[in-house]
């Protein structure tokens, strides 16, 4: 089994949206779909939170829109949509915040809430986590998924891009009801790559269009951590197999320090080895030497862990949240958010974390509006906590 990415250097072009199309086109032969076939094709970008750098560019948007149009496709036939999981807030929100939402009017597209109906009761074959799934209807309903995933840092996941950026179609709430079941990196791994197989089970149309013009580094990802530019976009079909070609490019070796990449390659849920991925455009060698070398929060602990038992790794390497009262502005999002109830909020008071209670899935940080949360691993120390 093979498959074909394109690696595109953006300044080779006047601009994103023409670097897209050619980027797209590279790759057409590789389709398992036909365009003009599709009457329901839905792009769902990352709008973790309303800040430009958390969340996929509305230039990369707008270039997969003008492809999409070059193509003859009809702009009544195309939707964009996510959900970022934050109780008071929405995806059209944030894309009115960023300017993404300017660009779905623009080209006469819609915009959808996937939090704003019913979501659908699904199971997924073999699954090691999530045994009892709901996924968003918009997403069930699409002939055509367009994943447009920025790659980041992640505080808990280690990495968001091609795989982690589906997450976004579980609606709402229920993303940190699932984070209740993957109470471990490694168990989280699973669920990221249960809810990836069920991509995969039921959406066989799928196109990626990845943003790595900047890239999200260090210990703050996915929401406010260090940019850095890298200048190039790639597009394919297999989201495993772009993970890893995103890994090579920032000169990341160890598929396997990442939980929801090990899991997914583990079952064999797409392409995990680079010799069996074709690369056009500019070369894997060209783009390496373009991109800076990517960061990961806490590599040498990763490291680490993989030379000592499961359970000894998860009391060192727990990442536990931490509050910068200076920034807190008390307005108790972070407690709202929690799955697991470990965060007492009273009005007018800053929050309360309960540790013991705490799974570190890390949801307060990524809905905290403020930066006001930080996370560090408790270290050796945590040896000696019995939770």
């Amino acid at each position: 089994m093979t498959t074909k990415i394109s690696i595109v250097h953006i300044e080779d072009y006047k601009n994103i949206q023409e670097a897209i199309i050619k980027g797209i086109e590279l790759i057409e032969d590789d389709f398992k779909f036909k365009l003009q076939d599709l009457s329901n094709i839905l792009l769902k970008p990352n709008l973790l939170r309303a800040t430009e750098d958390a969340c996929t560019q509305p230039s990369f948007v707008e270039g997969v829109l003008s492809y999409l149009t070059k193509k003859g496709i009809d702009m009544k036939n195309v939707s964009i949509g996510d959900s970022p999981g934050q109780i008071k807030t929405t995806a059209s929100k944030i894309a009115k915040k960023i300017g993404l939402y300017e660009v779905a009017e623009k080209k006469g597209v819609k915009f959808v809430d996937f939090e704003k109906e019913v979501p659908i009761h699904e199971t997924i074959d073999d699954a090691i986590v999530l045994k009892d799934y709901y996924v968003s209807k918009p997403v069930k309903d699409c002939d055509l998924l367009i994943n447009l995933p920025k790659l980041k840092t992640h505080g808990e996941a280690t990495i968001t891009g091609a795989i982690k950026n589906y997450w976004g179609i579980i609606p709402g709430g229920l993303k940190a009801k699932f984070h209740l079941l993957g109470k471990t990196p490694a168990q989280f791994g699973d669920a990221l790559a249960d809810n990836y197989a069920w991509v995969i089970q039921n959406k066989p149309f799928r196109l990626t269009v990845y943003d790595l013009e900047k890239v999200m580094y260090g210990s703050m990802g996915p929401v406010s951590g260090a940019m850095k530019e890298w200048n190039l976009l790639l597009v394919g079909t297999d989201e495993l197999a772009l993970d890893v070609v995103a890994l090579a490019i920032g000169k990341f070796k160890g598929l396997n320090y990442v939980p929801h990449l090990k899991s997914a390659n583990r079952r064999n849920l797409g392409i995990g080895n680079l010799e069996d991925i074709e690369i056009v455009g500019i070369s894997l060698e060209e783009a390496k030497k373009i991109a800076p070398k990517f960061k990961m929060p806490r590599k040498s602990m990763t490291k680490f862990a993989s030379l000592i038992t499961g359970r000894i790794v998860y009391k060192v390497t727990k990442k536990v949240p931490i509050m910068t009262e200076k920034k807190c502005k008390k307005c108790g999002m972070c407690a709202e958010i929690c799955p697991a109830h470990a965060i007492d909020f009273i009005e007018d008071t800053f929050p309360e974390f309960n540790m013991k209670e705490c799974i570190s899935c890390l949801c307060c940080l990524e809905v905290c509006p403020h930066q006001a949360i930080k996370t560090k691993a408790r270290g050796f120390k945590g040896l000696f906590y019995s939770y």
